[in-house]
């Protein structure tokens, strides 16, 4: 009986011999199992609506230069500009309780028209703040760029993207090829038009143009 426990335990202690590795072969490649494609239906399903009045006038007060509302009526009143807040809450589409206006809840061409008009005036008021003569680049809110008299087409390129970056939230570049062309000759015809004013220049007044036309831009008003 010793010896049978002695002869198992030695059993036990004997190394175990390794297995040979033997080397793995790579198989053939064998095409995909055919799947199921799905087809993105990216056709618009509704007609493009406007923003609510109040992301337009969060944006307003945004772009230049983060003011209060009351201050926005007294940089825009003047000069037949803008009169005040309360000529224009019905035409922006917000209720008015005190005659019992209720929201209006479909965009029209008065309100599309009443955010153009005081997209004009600031963008008018912006141009005397920031293109007046000595006004440091750092110190304007809207026209953030160099602007000289009657520029190359790459200066107004320049000046154009940070307008184009400011209202449509991305560069010029990504944009249609022919929008800047356009953009530019539009400039020029303005520029051509108008003289040399006691608020204004005519490339002042050019870059207002351009500014109202990013302001009122169906990439800026639709979604």
């Amino acid at each position: 009986m010793k010896r049978w426990l002695w002869l198992v335990a030695v059993g036990f202690s004997a190394p175990v011999a390794a297995a040979p590795v033997t080397e793995v072969v790579a198989s053939a490649p064998r095409p995909l199992p055919a799947h199921r494609e799905i087809i993105l239906d990216a056709s618009p399903k509704e007609r493009r609506r406007t923003l609510p009045a109040e992301a337009f006038l969060r944006a307003y007060l945004r772009w230049f230069g983060g003011l209060a509302p009351i201050e926005v009526q007294h940089r825009a009143t003047g000069n037949n500009l803008f009169d005040q807040w309360g000529d224009y809450v019905t035409a922006l589409g917000l209720p008015d309780y005190k005659i019992d206006a209720p929201r209006v809840t479909q965009s029209s061409p008065m309100m599309l028209a009443t955010l153009g008009r005081l997209g004009e005036a600031l963008c008018v008021r912006a141009a005397q703040h920031d293109l007046r003569a000595g006004a440091a680049p750092s110190s304007r809110v809207v026209f953030a760029f160099d602007a000289p008299a009657a520029p190359t087409r790459a200066q107004f390129a320049a000046g154009f993207d940070v307008l184009h970056r400011t209202f449509l939230s991305y560069p010029a570049a990504l944009a249609p090829a022919d929008r800047e062309p356009r953009f530019y000759a539009l400039y020029q015809r303005v520029a051509s038009h108008h003289k040399e004013g006691a608020q204004l220049t005519a490339d002042q007044t050019a870059w207002v143009a351009i500014c109202a036309a990013l302001v009122m831009h169906p990439e800026t008003e639709l979604y």
